[in-house]
Parts: C-alpha cells; sequence; structure tokens
C-alpha cells in the first residue's frame, strides 16, 4: 500500500495532502502572497497528525506547474529539502492536470467528459490544458501550454465539455464553437488531486530523485526586472 505526501502552491491557494495506510486527509488554505510562512508548518502539523515522518513515507508528490513563478518555486524547494533529507524519490503532477481530476472528481463527471482547465498566465496569456476524463483519471489530449486568449480554439464534441480556472476569465476572446456544460473560473488545484495523480505515477514508476524535480513554468522570462 504506497504511502504519499503531496504538495500544491502553484496559485493563491496551497495545500497538503497525505495517504499513510489507507488512510487520506487534506489541508487546503487560501493563503494569497503567505505561502513561504505556512506551507512547512502545514506538512509538519499533517505529518504529526498521522504519527509519521517523510522517512516513513514511500515517495513526495508536488504539483510543478504551470502557475505562480513563486509559489512553484517555494513548492518545488520545500519538496527537494524534504526529499533529499529522507532519501525520498519525487512525482511531479501538472498543476492543470490536476485542476481537472479534482473538479471531474469533485463533479462526479463521467466518462469520456472533456476538461479544459486554464490558468490566468499574466502578460496576457492563458496557460491551457486538454484533459479527458478515462477510468477515473483525468488524462491528457495534447501537452499543458502557454497561449493568447485569440489562439485558443473549443469545438463541438459528442462528450461534455468543462472550462476550469481563472483563465476562462478570457473567454470573450477565445474561439468557442459549440456550447459548453459549464464554466467554474473560481477554482483551485488541490493536493488531494495531486495526491491521486502522484500515487498512480509513483506505481507506474514515473518519479525522479530530489535534484531532478524542478518546477514547469512554460514561460522562459519569468523573472520579472526592475527598471
Amino acid at each position: 500500500m504506497t504511502s504519499l505526501l503531496a504538495i500544491e502552491a502553484s496559485t493563491e491557494a496551497c495545500s497538503v495532502a497525505l495517504i499513510y495506510n489507507g488512510k487520506e486527509s487534506e489541508d487546503f488554505r487560501l493563503l494569497p502572497r503567505a505561502h513561504t510562512r505556512y506551507l512547512l508548518p502545514m506538512v509538519d502539523q499533517i505529518l504529526s497528525d498521522y504519527g509519521v515522518g517523510v522517512a516513513d513515507l514511500d515517495a513526495i508528490g508536488f504539483s510543478a506547474g504551470p502557475g505562480s513563478f513563486t509559489g512553484l518555486r517555494v513548492c518545488a524547494g520545500l519538496v527537494q529539502g524534504l526529499a533529499f533529507a529522507a532519501d525520498k524519490p519525487v512525482v511531479a503532477v501538472s498543476t492543470l492536470q490536476a485542476i481537472a481530476q479534482g473538479e471531474a472528481d469533485r463533479l462526479g463527471l463521467a466518462e469520456g467528459n472533456v476538461l479544459l482547465p486554464s490558468l490566468d498566465a499574466r502578460m496576457d496569456e492563458v496557460y491551457w490544458g486538454e484533459y479527458c476524463y478515462r477510468n477515473g483519471i483525468a488524462e491528457p489530449l495534447t501537452e499543458d501550454s502557454l497561449r493568447s486568449p485569440e489562439s485558443i480554439s473549443v469545438v463541438a464534441s459528442e462528450n461534455s465539455v468543462y472550462g476550469f480556472g481563472n483563465g476562462w476569465n478570457y473567454i470573450s476572446r477565445f474561439t468557442v464553437d459549440g456550447a459548453l456544460n459549464s464554466i467554474d473560473v473560481d477554482v483551485y488545484p488541490h493536493a488531494q488531486a495531486v495526491l491521486k495523480l502522484a500515487t498512480l505515477a509513483f506505481q507506474r514508476g514515473e518519479y525522479v530523485t530530489a535534484e531532478l524535480a524542478q518546477p514547469v513554468y512554460l514561460r522562459d522570462s519569468v523573472a520579472w526586472q526592475k527598471s
């Protein structure tokens, strides 16, 4: 039975989740600009609640991005530190996939439903993902990408189509051919979804060593310079 810690901090929200001996729980908080202060204590608390340490786990999963540059750095740095100290493997999960997975599970969506998570990437761009719900998992149809709103085209599908995330605030600039079942801009990735995806990936042998656990920014120039 896999035991795994998952950490998510790629948006204004941050969360940690743990599965150990088949028992699972999550601590989710909306903490804009406070990840550095709260994330490690949240990890310490959830481990303490279970009476375990990182050394007792099989692996650590984390939301690797795309998302907030600062949040991704904080999360990856924490994960690397924990994994190095305990010599544990790391599983990276797409933030957009975590959004799709979490919302599909929450809504109880059906087999074959199309999931379109999107986050505001600032600089007049969006992070965009396309997923299909198969056998209870949000499986990627394409690679996550950084796009201009005008480049987004949503075509009619025989299956239900759902949009998630604040990138959908740009919908007036998308090309949408056919009705969407619903759009919810007020959603965040959850560590619980990261936990589910990371556990499956770990069981498939899809993990790396701590030093290879890196954020996925999808933008080359993410560090803004002040003039």
